[in-house]
């Protein structure tokens, strides 16, 4: 599959969840018409491309580093926002620690070097984060800092690219996969919490 295809795939499987009532789960904070507008924005910005000096820049790139900043903004408590800070610097030094490894040997690869990082970066966001505000936003920082980091050694025709198609990729497979990872994970949590005390109600029950 040729890169890009993954994000549009992914909108619009998330539109179509969002449709049938999963919005709730995946991230109730938003409204509808947020959520509404930054899949326009997310279409226009993937379309569109700036160029300044020797950087190239996709709107989305632009797009992400605004939602993290929201997300930063809204975060109460200057600690919250430092720890939600370090999680993104973290995701960010492990994405190019990666991308680097996987090039170096590429054996380590799975199935594709790309997928295989934005799955492993969701399985961490999972284990640092659940909010899912603050979960998008230290993926989103992870990813800006490591596309950054990418380009800066990699220049493609003397041009530094962040915010291309794989970049839009990983960010999409990473925040779905997170996302939903950890309503899996609540579900079975609270699965196992309700057998647990059914199970405590009845042992009680029976030596009464």
């Amino acid at each position: 599959m040729n890169s890009g295809y993954l994000s549009l795939i992914l909108l619009c499987i998330t539109l179509i969840l969002f449709a049938s009532g999963w919005k709730e789960l995946y991230v109730r904070s938003i409204s509808h018409k947020g959520m509404l507008l930054f899949f326009a924005l997310w279409l226009v910005g993937s379309s569109f491309s700036i160029t300044i000096k020797q950087v190239h820049i996709q709107l989305v790139y632009i797009l992400v580093f605004l939602i993290s900043v929201g997300i930063l903004y809204v975060t109460q408590g200057f600690i919250h926002k430092l720890h939600l800070l370090s999680i993104g610097l973290l995701l960010g030094s492990l994405h190019f620690l990666l991308q680097q490894l996987l090039e170096m040997d590429p054996i380590l690869i799975v199935r594709n070097s790309d997928w295989d990082i934005a799955i492993l970066l969701a399985f961490i966001a999972v284990v640092l984060q659940r909010s899912a505000l603050e979960q998008i936003a230290a993926i989103s920082i992870g990813y800006l800092l490591g596309d950054m980091y990418q380009a800066g050694i990699h220049p493609v025709g003397g041009y530094h690219h962040i915010g291309h198609s794989t970049f839009q990729d990983q960010w999409w497979l990473s925040v779905f996969t997170a996302r939903t990872m950890t309503i899996i994970l609540q579900a079975v949590y609270n699965g196992c919490r309700s057998v647990i005390r059914s199970w405590m109600e009845r042992k009680g029950g029976w030596r009464k």
